[in-house]
């Protein structure tokens, strides 16, 4: 990927996260979000960008990038609290099983 281009959309992220959040490592806002909630927000902006100048339908685009790498961080840290309980849970009964 471009270095630029990815830079683009860190920052878009971090400025989501600063808006929405404490700030750029606050993920605790972005993970109250189902992945409809971020189906949404992405097919939002993706509206918004088709009748938008050529500038502006770059600017949804990264956007829309920012958002679907979000959605994705957001899908992994829950699978991996998910696998953690699980885990737990496993630990547990075969702690109590002894």
């Amino acid at each position: 990927m471009n270095r630029k281009i990815a830079q683009e959309i860190q920052a878009e992220q971090n400025h989501g996260r600063q808006k929405y959040g404490r700030g750029p490592h606050d993920f605790r806002h972005d993970d109250r979000h189902t992945q409809k909630d971020w189906h949404l927000f992405i097919v939002d902006h993706n509206e918004r960008a088709e009748s938008a100048t050529p500038l502006e339908r770059r600017q949804y685009l990264i956007k829309v990038a920012g958002l679907a790498v979000s959605a994705v961080e957001c899908f992994d840290r829950k699978r991996a609290y998910e696998t953690f309980l699980t885990q737990s849970k496993t630990t547990t009964s075969t702690k109590k099983a002894k």
